[in-house]
């Protein structure tokens, strides 16, 4: 019997990059376990990797170019599917200007390095409307810390003595980070944990705080508060390292633990407690992920939780919010120009000067109203909007306007079903790819996914998809990289870093010195060179400079009449461990633990309805309605309902809308809907 071959690579079944050892036998990969020399992960991974062989493998994957014609799919080669995008994006272009070209990107198939082609061939075609996933993921979070800190704080758990889980879940989410926190409490430290769902790790904190949803930033504020006004603040550090004290102590008097409890639904001695605990536990650290995001206050909220962590002095200390730069690198990009015809620019300046791309929130609108000008055609990777993007009526009816619409991906999604031409891709076992675990891990290293094997059928990666069109276009002397790997040595040049020595180093290669208070030899990445608690960047933008609470579009508080008839808050996209956002819900691995999306509705709202657990239920908002089953708990927030994504079946983004956005990100409101909720 033939010996199991082992392979090194990064997991790709989520963004998280865990290290995993891949056994195969006669080349087909039999076992999936954690790479225990990964200085991440340390040999930890979630079920997900577990499921890789059944992606691998799946017969529903896509193996061929499929390009449909009337209601019959045609399966074409690449050089004639190349051929057909390439006729129909020249005739877009010549009659309607490159700017109605459209490209969008999610995380299933590749974002890291396909990004650095995708934007290259926008560049090049001349269209300024490259998005992507980042429009409603994580970069919230990172433009909120680098204007505060010049960084993002990367929570060390490890040598905390004090952590805040702030509305995330990594039980579910970072399999990884919740390790490191029960290890953490273990030996001694203090866990806060706020969310309207009480989590398992929840149970085991030693403060729960189960807020109303989007209520975070006055939380925030009222803890600052408690700080200033007990003067538990680090003096020395905020004298010496911050601007803005003085405004921030004056902003914050309005935002009492009892004017904030009434906000919050948080009882005011919880507020006091948290703040003290928070303050005389130090070196603490804070952790919070994409659930903060998703509201109209998204990005204040996440200046106010930094700014905590600032004025008790735990940025960039052993046991606070680790401070580490990216990798050096050299970009893709032909142009670093901002368009003036950019989508989104008008409504949201900073975004769309921070992140150089267009803002995708904004497509579905400028396609149905061909204002200010159309958009005709679309090529998405990777993205599966119809279950993902808010308001999947409004959405569909956008993409079916479309004179083109191109989806490249590993299944015939929603997405796909409704599009021209679809595309098979590449999993990430038969890919390469760069993973930079220093600006947003904590860990300064640079690591290689390397390709484990070959794909089922005609499956191209990412990168041969956009350098074969560039050619088929012309544009050949943009893309003069025969592979991937010629192209990352291309971009690692500044570190010295090479594609060869990242393959021969499977867990990794150090490119900086992981270094703690940094700032003290070179000040803050920031314009003054100092935290900025108050932001006169953003002053300039027309934003608020301090954070405030602001309700979101749809709260009782806000609009008393339509809380009449929908009473409850509805929040969406909580994390299920056996999947990521929409992917893998044609695996059977998954859905023997989690065979279908749930609605958690607590146990007294349930009973007063008349709702036993397992019972279908109907959802409502302004949007639409959907039918699916109750998961009757008392673990979560008596007024707030709870539903996962990415299922076609009880679509829960029937029910989102694309108002009540944040106002500096535009980051979707999915976690502050009103709704009700009736026995079907």
């Amino acid at each position: 019997m033939a010996i199991a071959e082992v392979k090194k690579t990064i997991c790709g079944m989520c963004s998280k990059s865990c290290g995993i050892d891949v056994y195969l036998k006669e080349r087909k990969i039999i076992d999936v376990r954690g790479m225990k020399e990964h200085p991440m992960s340390k040999g930890v991974i979630c079920e997900k990797a577990k499921f890789a062989p059944e992606l691998q493998y799946s017969n529903d994957r896509l193996v061929t170019p499929l390009l449909k014609r009337g209601d019959v799919w045609e399966r074409v080669s690449w050089d004639r599917a190349l051929e057909h995008i390439a006729q129909k994006l020249t005739e877009i272009k010549s009659q309607y200007g490159p700017e109605a070209l459209a490209v969008y990107l999610g995380n299933s198939v590749g974002l890291r390095d396909a990004k650095r082609y995708a934007v290259r061939f926008c560049d090049t075609y001349g269209t300024p409307n490259y998005s992507s996933v980042d429009m409603l993921c994580h970069w919230s979070r990172t433009m909120a810390t680098d204007m505060t800190v010049g960084g993002y704080p990367v929570p060390d758990e490890m040598n905390a003595k004090c952590i805040i889980v702030w509305g995330t879940n990594p039980e579910e989410s970072n399999i990884t980070e919740y390790h490191d926190i029960l290890t953490a409490k273990k030996r001694g430290a203090k866990l806060i944990v706020i969310d309207p769902r009480e989590t398992r790790l929840a149970r085991k904190a030693d403060i729960y705080i189960q807020i109303r949803p989007q209520t975070d930033c006055a939380l925030a504020l009222g803890m600052i508060n408690v700080i200033i006004v007990e003067g538990l603040y680090d003096k020395q550090f905020v004298d010496t390292w911050t601007i803005g004290f003085e405004q921030l102590k004056d902003h914050v008097k309005e935002y009492s633990p009892e004017t904030v409890s009434a906000i919050t639904g948080v009882p005011a001695d919880m507020i006091y407690r948290a703040a003290r605990t928070y303050a005389f536990n130090k070196p603490a650290c804070l952790s919070q992920h994409i659930a903060i995001d998703h509201g109209i206050n998204g990005f204040q909220a996440i200046r106010a939780m930094t700014i905590l962590e600032s004025i008790m002095g735990n940025i960039d200390v052993t046991g606070g919010g680790k401070l580490v730069p990216g990798a050096k690198t050299q970009s893709t990009r032909v142009t670093t120009q901002i368009h003036p015809k950019t989508t989104g620019l008008e409504g949201y300046p900073l975004f769309i000067n921070y992140m150089n791309q267009a803002h995708g929130m904004n497509f579905a609108e400028t396609i149905l109203n061909g204002s200010p000008y159309p958009i005709k055609g679309m090529i998405f990777q990777g993205s599966n909007p119809l279950l993902t993007w808010p308001d999947t009526d409004t959405t569909e009816r956008a993409l079916r306007k479309l004179d083109f619409l191109v989806v490249m991906d590993l299944f015939m999604t929603k997405t796909a079903s409704i599009a021209d031409l679809v595309l098979p891709a590449c999993t990430f076992l038969e890919r390469t790819e760069l993973c930079d675990y220093g600006y947003f891990q904590g860990v300064p290293i640079l690591a290689l996914r390397s390709k484990i094997c070959d794909p089922p059928g005609d499956n191209y990666p990412d990168w041969k998809f956009w350098s074969e069109l560039a050619k088929k276009l012309g544009y050949e002397e943009y893309f003069p990289w025969e592979n991937n790997e010629d192209m990352l040595d291309y971009v690692l040049k500044p570190s010295g870093i090479t594609a060869t020595q990242l393959k021969v180093n499977p867990a990794g290669v150090p490119y900086t010195q992981d270094k703690r208070q940094q700032y003290l030899a070179h000040g803050f990445n920031t314009p003054s060179g100092k935290i900025e608690l108050y932001s006169e960047r953003l002053e300039g933008y027309g934003y608020d400079p301090l954070p405030k609470h602001i309700e979101p579009l749809e709260s009782p508080i806000r609009d008393r009449d339509l809380s009449r008839n929908y009473p409850l808050c509805l929040i969406t996209g909580a994390r299920v461990i056996q999947y990521w956002q929409s992917s893998f819900r044609t695996l059977q691995g998954p859905a023997k633990r989690y065979p279908e999306p749930l609605a958690e509705i607590n146990n007294g709202l349930a009973k007063q309805l008349g709702i036993k657990n397992g019972d279908r239920v109907i959802v409502e908002t302004l949007r639409g309605s959907i039918t699916i089953k109750a998961k009757v708990t008392k673990s979560i927030h008596p007024c707030v309902v709870s539903i996962p994504l990415g299922w076609e079946n009880s679509n829960v983004n029937v029910l989102t809308s694309y108002d009540g956005r944040d106002s500096i990100t535009g980051y979707p409101a999915f976690k502050s809907i009103l709704c009700k909720v009736n026995k079907a």
